[in-house]
């Protein structure tokens, strides 16, 4: 793969496979056409060239941009990818792109697609920019690169895991920042799924390749590759405040999708249940104040309420990038609220919604069999008597949330203004509200 000076938004691509022709005999030559509700990918791909084991051209048929069928089979192939930034700004964490001084460069939308579904394909890329870089991956379509000047590299050792950091830019937050945020996050999560997903996590930060609003962020995890493209905060504490948020949200992924053989489209748990990870994380390290994570939780539950045609989680999870994403979010954080609240109750404080997250992880992480992820996350939660109402109302069923039952296990009422703690409590609801995380402060406070 190469990228000229002359054409910085091109890249060229040559490749071959390995051990001669497709195993299977597949004459396709087939790309990503679309990506996270980003269509038309297909179109980038340009001047393609097919050629046999001798080196001659074989001849192919176009069905559709990005879909191409040969006459015979082929060991070759060329071409190149048009990668202009798009003008949707979001996509620019999702998808490959170059502009004059930077870009990003994501394997699984810029290689041809072999395997069946969630397969690994292993690749050697030799990637020619500035300066020469070989990959060697057993799985390149998760591998991602960014290129560009005043780059910056570090690294950081955590038991068995080694963090990798790529900075572009100047930020408010210090690379040091970058890398204890990242440091306390993984161990917290570490602690939770007790072991490591993968042995190389690499988290590259750079900003938009255009104008953006100050504040403005995407991320995207793919494998071990978490790629945070943002726009700077105002002040200091903003953006020290935002890059732990990105960092919470973003690093819960390297274990749950991206470290269990699941399939399926089961966004609701893994995007819903990674928001509300990522508040009880802010709570223990008092990044945020609980009345800040009951006003998060106040607010989703309004976004669900809003909702004129309310759908199951399930369903919704198939019309993510078609104008759910937003409800998906919000219901599959409050989902796992009640979860908590009713696991916490049921077990004294002895349990969580963690350890539904632990067994689901243990169970399905590699090399275990592909499962469907929302067949295989419901059964686990089943389990549990206590959740089986959830499930059937707000994850197989369409209801409205009410939640005033579950709310009143742990003193917590829901008023106009929203979520707040009962004036009078329980000795019960203060252990249950403790449990929480609400007098967490007073923890931290007391062993400082």
């Amino acid at each position: 793969m190469e990228i000229r000076r002359e054409a910085p938004t091109t890249a060229l691509v040559n490749g071959h496979f390995l051990d001669g022709v497709q195993k299977s005999g597949n004459r396709n030559l087939s790309f990503v056409r679309s990506y996270a509700g980003f269509t038309d990918l297909g179109k980038r791909i340009v001047n393609v060239v097919l050629k046999d084991a001798n080196g001659n051209p074989v001849k192919f048929q176009t069905a559709v941009p990005g879909e191409y069928v040969a006459d015979s089979e082929f060991t070759d192939w060329n071409y190149s990818v048009d990668l202009s930034p798009r003008k949707e700004q979001n996509a620019a964490a999702h998808l490959s792109w170059l502009s004059s001084d930077r870009g990003i460069l994501m394997f699984g939308d810029l290689l041809p697609i072999f395997g069946t579904s969630g397969s690994k394909i292993s690749a050697q890329i030799i990637l020619r920019t500035s300066k020469d870089l070989q990959i060697n991956s057993p799985n390149i379509y998760d591998e991602v690169v960014a290129v560009g000047k005043d780059q910056r590299s570090f690294s950081e050792t955590r038991g068995d895991t080694k963090l990798r950091f790529e900075i572009s830019g100047n930020w408010l937050f210090s690379d040091e920042d970058v890398k204890k945020f990242a440091d306390e996050i993984y161990g917290y999560y570490k602690n939770v799924f007790v072991s490591d997903p993968v042995k190389d996590v690499s988290i590259r930060i750079m900003r938009f390749p255009g104008d953006v609003q100050p504040g403005a962020w995407q991320a995207n995890t793919r494998g071990g590759n978490i790629t945070l493209v943002s726009s700077d905060m105002p002040f200091k504490t903003q953006s020290l405040q935002r890059l732990h948020e990105q960092l919470r949200h973003e690093m819960f992924h390297l274990w749950i999708p991206n470290g269990v053989n699941l399939g399926g489209n089961y966004d609701w748990f893994y995007e819903g249940f990674a928001l509300y990870s990522s508040l009880k994380l802010a709570l223990a390290h008092n990044r945020i104040r609980f009345e800040d994570f009951l006003d998060t939780l106040s607010r989703a539950h309004a976004i669900d309420a809003r909702q004129a045609d309310r759908l199951s989680l399930i369903t919704a999870s198939g019309n993510r990038f078609s104008g759910s994403e937003t409800y998906i979010y919000a219901r599959g954080m409050v989902t796992a609220f009640l979860c908590d609240l009713v696991l916490l109750s049921h077990s004294r404080g002895k349990g969580s919604v963690f350890d539904v997250l632990r067994e689901i992880y243990t169970r399905h992480k590699y090399p275990s069999p592909r499962v469907d992820g929302s067949t295989a996350v419901i059964s686990i939660m089943r389990k549990h008597s206590e959740l089986i109402p959830i499930v059937d109302k707000y994850i197989d069923g369409s209801g409205g949330i009410e939640w005033e039952s579950e709310l009143s296990l742990a003193g917590i009422e829901y008023t106009k203004n929203g979520l707040a703690v009962m004036a009078k409590l329980s000795g019960r609801q203060k252990d249950l509200l403790n449990s929480l995380g609400y007098n967490n402060w007073q923890r931290l406070s007391q062993t400082k």
